[in-house]
């Protein structure tokens, strides 16, 4: 039970901090891009490769990966874009594969610590040398409650889980279509930046 109490602090405690970071990365997401695209659209590639080397949003960081590369290539640019999207994408997915771990090992160890009441509950009537079962039944009960919370603890932590991957999947598309909008401008030097 003082496990699965913890785990329980551990899972809460994870899903808020992310639930604030998905929703940030969100957030910097779209006001950034609005910031960003308007500065281009004046002309400023050099105002923009500023504004961007002040500001912790995701697109930013991308955005002058990319301009870093902007004389070598295509290939160049687009593989130093990708790679801090992936980058960017790591860190808003971080602590979720602890959330996945504690929602899918959870109901075991609810599990384990039923086996272990139900054994200690048997020894005592062995023990007593009762043979009915109202000897054992507040032993079974007792550990019938590890199993509940273990159920308790996993499934709000599974069903975050899910939600946050199919956030992230939508995160990591719309990071991908604002670098790939922007990725025009770095190759041509064209500040006609339109998103649809």
């Amino acid at each position: 039970m003082i496990v699965l109490a913890f785990l329980s602090v551990v899972s809460i405690a994870i899903m808020l901090e992310r639930y604030w970071a998905f929703r940030k990365f969100r957030r910097d997401l779209r006001g950034f891009y609005e910031a960003l695209n308007q500065t281009l659209k004046d002309g400023n590639l050099s105002v923009a490769v500023g504004l961007c080397k002040g500001q912790t949003s995701p697109l930013a960081q991308v955005f002058l990966s990319g301009y870093r590369k902007a004389g070598k290539g295509k290939d160049e640019v687009l593989k130093a874009m990708e790679l801090a999207e992936r980058a960017e994408m790591s860190k808003l997915e971080r602590f979720l594969g602890v959330l996945g771990t504690i929602g899918s090992t959870t109901p075991f160890i609810g599990l384990f610590g039923t086996v272990l009441g139900i054994i200690r509950a048997f020894g005592d009537m062995a023990a007593s040398q009762s043979a009915g079962p109202a000897a054992v039944a507040d032993g079974i009960a007792e550990a019938l409650v590890a199993t509940a919370t273990g159920l308790f603890v996993a499934i709000p932590a599974v069903m975050a889980y899910n939600y946050f991957v199919r956030t992230s999947a939508k995160c990591a598309l719309d990071l991908e279509t604002a670098s790939s909008e922007l990725t025009d401008v770095l190759l041509t030097g064209n500040t006609d930046v339109n998103r649809s």
